[in-house]
């Protein structure tokens, strides 16, 4: 399993970057991240190396506090086309949405995952390292919810006060300076990493949001997702093989299983090892395409139900307002006016 947990080498070029501009050199950090050149940022390095990049960055830098510095300069490459994807939503609450989404451009599914959860007027937006995977690295917990909060106040243009902040792993000798860096109590040991804030920031609106920029992001995104994964990860391949199916109302089990050359049990079976059920790929396959086509208008409401697989139009309509919070005319009309309609955040638990 560890052997297929990589990371981007976007962010692993990040991270080099500001070791160096904190006093570490190049070259030996280049070694611990595994590759003396990396020539690409499109390029996938394994999550042990990252782990041990951050550990010589720590070491060579003489900051325990250098995840810190990274979140500081966080920009929207650090996290390859998801960042640009991020910052041209409409709310932060959309921004949150689609980071289950595409967060493997940046870390794949071997090794974390996020998980946001209301709690009366809190709202904690949480990484988690997956069990089993690769030990756990403080210097990249704490880059990561800094990179979080620093990219969050740049993409909206606010200040985030924050209610608190946890991290897994044990208080270093000197706190100060993550209180001072999140503007608000950080306590250590607790049971998960996670940022804690009033629910009320989740309508803030984004500052670059942009309707038609961000769906060609996204297209991106899935692009980069399907030449990184496609080939190997069973959720990737559905839904390449749904976007096939779709137009001829096909898309069931049997018949996907059947254009993956797998048997239905071994397709449900490969997709839990994943942590991904068969429907939940296809919502969200549909999903994303209802918000491309709903941008075209030149395609009907019932155009766009076909499209999409659904044997009735009032079948897409009912599915358009779970997503969007409006029928497709309401959607299009809101969206011509340059006021997309909040979406409901997907996997979010009261």
């Amino acid at each position: 399993m560890t052997a297929s947990c990589t990371a981007s080498a976007a962010y692993v070029l990040a991270v080099i970057d500001v070791a160096v501009k904190a006093g570490a050199a190049r070259e030996p950090l280049l070694e611990r991240a595994g590759a003396r050149v990396l020539s690409s940022a499109l390029e996938r390095v394994p999550m042990a190396r990252l782990i041990a990049l951050f550990d010589a960055a720590v070491e060579l830098t003489g900051r325990p506090d250098l995840g810190l510095e990274f979140g500081r300069r966080v920009q929207p490459g650090t996290y390859s086309t998801l960042g640009y994807a991020l910052m041209t939503c409409d709310t932060l609450a959309d921004a949150i949405a689609l980071v289950p989404h595409y967060r493997r451009l940046v870390f794949d599914y071997g090794y974390s995952d996020t998980a946001l959860t209301l709690v009366g007027d809190q709202v904690e937006f949480a990484w988690l390292v997956q069990a089993g995977t690769l030990p756990y690295c403080a210097p990249l917990a704490e880059a990561t919810l800094a990179g979080w909060y620093s990219f969050g106040r740049w993409i909206s243009n606010a200040e985030l006060a924050l209610t608190t902040v946890h991290f897994a792993h044990k208080a270093p000798a000197d706190a100060a300076p993550y209180t001072a860096y999140f503007g608000c109590p950080v306590h250590f040991s607790q049971r998960r990493n996670a940022l804690l804030f009033p629910r009320s920031l989740l309508d803030l609106p984004l500052s670059q949001a942009d309707r038609n920029l961000h769906l060609a992001m996204r297209e991106q995104a899935r692009a980069a997702l399907d030449r990184m994964f496609g080939g190997t990860e069973i959720g990737h391949r559905k839904r390449q093989a749904l976007s096939r199916l779709l137009p001829k109302c096909e898309a069931g089990l049997e018949a996907v299983a059947a254009l993956l050359e797998l048997t239905p049990r071994t397709l449900q079976r490969r997709l839990r090892d994943e942590g991904l059920s068969f429907k939940q790929v296809l919502d969200d396959l549909r999903r994303e395409l209802a918000l491309v086509y709903l941008a075209d208008a030149g395609l009907s409401s019932l155009d766009i139900a076909l499209l999409l697989g659904f044997a009735e139009q009032s079948s897409f309509t009912r599915a358009c307002k779970e997503w969007t919070g409006g029928t497709p005319t309401e959607y299009r009309r809101r969206a011509d006016g340059g006021a997309l309609p909040h979406r409901p955040l997907n996997g979010i638990s009261d």
